[in-house]
């Protein structure tokens, strides 16, 4: 039986393919019978519909959310419950599921509904571009051009994502940026700045090794200008946590970046594409979205971490 007594359930049926989402909807409401009261179900028809549904929800003080979708579709619905005493939990149903593959999540709809069902509440952070939430990353260079020509592909998918990126870099500009973070600053033209919340982007590209989800710093990936045969003989790092291994990246952490643009341009928020003011505040909140999460999480630092790495438990 779940511990949430009301729940929303906010469905993309349209995100990860041709999913029956009504199959999965149905298995949601069979896996918690008599929680307290009816399982309100919602599925969206367009981009934003997500964060005013959740928002609804905030206001009508329900314990649960649970998204059955990807990434843009839990940054939609996470972005209303910040700060807020509702929980979410998460359906993956996406095409990366970087959000909650970081997090052990099960893509397996029947493993993931008992997942919930155990009620497991971790508090992770959230970070902040300019007034854009994210929970995965705020990126800019050579990604959110790659993810504006993947939001308009007709295909979704890993491959298609490759293809694109190969074809975006032979006509990629590298834009000179300046970037603050501590008493740091670089003037730098950059192949991508990645700003982190969390470990991987999706698909197990695991762009910040290090990170985790709960202590109180974004980790910073600067990746340098690379040439074709190095991104085609060292791809392969992003996949297995080796990144760090890779002579052209550098890493940081803090809890407050700037990064300052000749103009406005794109950039990557969770896999979406966006446009932004030339300067962009990235910074982080401690603690405020609770998420349903399995125990031991390896993207959480857990007490026995903190005592470790000499963290804080509040920041």
């Amino acid at each position: 039986m779940s511990l949430f007594e009301k729940t929303t359930v906010i469905v993309n049926p349209i995100s990860g393919g041709n999913t029956d989402k009504k199959k999965i909807v149905s298995k949601i409401i069979d896996s918690f019978p008599g929680n307290g009261g009816p399982i309100d179900v919602h599925y969206t028809s367009h981009r934003g519909e997500a964060t005013k549904l959740a928002q609804h929800a905030v206001d009508k003080k329900v314990d649960l959310v649970i998204v059955v979708g990807g990434d843009g579709t839990v940054n939609e619905v996470g972005s209303a419950l910040v700060n807020s005493e509702v929980a979410l939990a998460i359906i993956p149903q996406g095409s990366g599921n970087g959000l909650s593959r970081s997090l052990k999540i099960p893509r397996n709809v029947d493993k993931a509904c008992k997942l919930i069902s155990e009620g497991v509440v971790s508090e992770i952070d959230v970070g902040r571009a300019n007034e854009r939430y994210f929970f995965i990353l705020a990126g800019v260079g050579f990604d959110a051009v790659v993810g504006k020509k993947f939001d308009e592909y007709p295909k979704r998918g890993p491959l298609p994502y490759f293809y694109l990126g190969v074809k975006e870099y032979f006509r990629y500009h590298h834009e000179e940026v300046k970037i603050r973070f501590d008493n740091k600053t670089f003037e730098i033209k950059p192949f991508e700045i990645a700003v982190a919340n969390s470990p991987q982007y999706g698909n197990n590209a695991i762009i910040a090794p290090r990170a985790k989800l709960n202590d109180g710093l974004l980790d910073i990936c600067i990746v340098h200008r690379l040439t074709f045969l190095q991104l085609f003989t060292d791809l392969y790092k992003l996949f297995t946590g080796g990144l760090e291994r890779f002579s052209e990246v550098d890493f940081y952490n803090s809890q407050t970046v700037w990064i300052e643009r000749s103009a406005p341009n794109l950039i990557n928020i969770d896999g979406e594409p966006v446009w932004e003011e030339a300067a962009v505040k990235i910074s982080i909140l401690p603690k405020a979205l609770k998420i349903i999460t399995p125990r031991d999480c390896p993207a959480l630092l857990h007490e026995i971490d903190r005592d470790f790495y000499q963290i804080p438990s509040a920041r």
